[in-house]
């Protein structure tokens, strides 16, 4: 019988939910959110609200400074992706390595990254996927560290015809009390603007998170793979020593449960 392909839109949920989780982090790598998570060795997910069906889960491993170093996400028993993480010593992934994928076993695949720092700030950052494709960030304007702009080159290239398209995207990034305030992603191609913007708890995670969308589009962003809208708000459930538990999603009033957590 033919294996059924599994969406890996699902699967990249799966194995990446836990960092919609976390407030801000100190050394975080650019536009994502890492957490240390010290004296765990495992962490283990179980998702109530994507689509596919129940019985979604994940299972994280941890080193001994906290950090997830290799991520695989389930359907009921079987396998479906599993993915390793090298760190750099500001605790940056350097390299993130595909050793499985349920829809092509024998496909492996690797982005490597590559910084340059300011004291802990990163100022340059590549990102690196295959011999041919690449995506740079620089920083260009600090307006002491309230403000940062950064642009953006990512370099595909089109081996039918030997060109290599380059799409330019500028980020204004907005700071309050360590915390970011509103993120402005301007795609040049498009000449489009997006405008996300972020409430907090009052110990630091996120509660809220909305969009903008410039021009407004003329129909309703569609969310694949769990409940999503341009408006979300955030529920939490801590453990004794204050780690996420219970993970919920509020979209118009409706409450969604999304993960649970357990860690060991």
């Amino acid at each position: 019988m033919r294996k059924p392909i599994i969406d890996t839109l699902i699967i990249g949920l799966i194995t990446g939910l836990i960092t919609l989780l976390i407030p801000m982090a100190v050394n975080a790598q650019l536009f994502e959110e890492n957490e240390l998570f010290p004296n765990v060795k495992t962490i283990k997910g179980k998702y109530s609200n994507v689509s596919g069906g129940k019985g979604w889960r994940s299972l994280d491993y941890v080193d001994s400074l906290g950090r997830e170093t290799m991520k695989e996400s389930y359907h009921k028993r079987q396998l479906m992706s599993r993915h390793e993480i090298e760190y750099d010593d500001h605790n940056n992934e350097i390299l993130s390595k595909h050793t499985f994928d349920y829809n092509d076993p024998q496909k492996i695949s690797s982005c490597q990254y590559a910084y340059k720092y300011s004291g802990d700030r990163i100022v340059y950052q590549c990102r690196k996927c295959s011999a041919n494709d690449s995506t740079v960030i620089e920083l260009k304007e600090n307006l002491g560290d309230s403000v940062l702009v950064y642009q953006e080159k990512a370099f595909y290239h089109r081996p039918k015809t030997g060109n290599t398209d380059v799409y330019e995207t500028v980020f204004t990034l907005k700071y309050k009390n360590g915390l970011l305030t509103s993120k402005e992603i301007y795609k040049k191609e498009g000449n489009s603007k997006d405008i996300e913007t972020y409430e907090y708890f009052a110990n630091g995670r996120l509660q809220r998170r909305t969009i903008e969308r410039i021009p407004k589009p003329a129909q309703k962003s569609t969310y694949i793979g769990a409940p999503g809208s341009d408006d979300e708000y955030y529920k939490y459930v801590f453990d004794s020593k204050g780690r996420v538990k219970k993970f919920f999603k509020i979209i118009d009033g409706k409450r969604f449960k999304m993960t649970t957590y357990n860690y060991s």
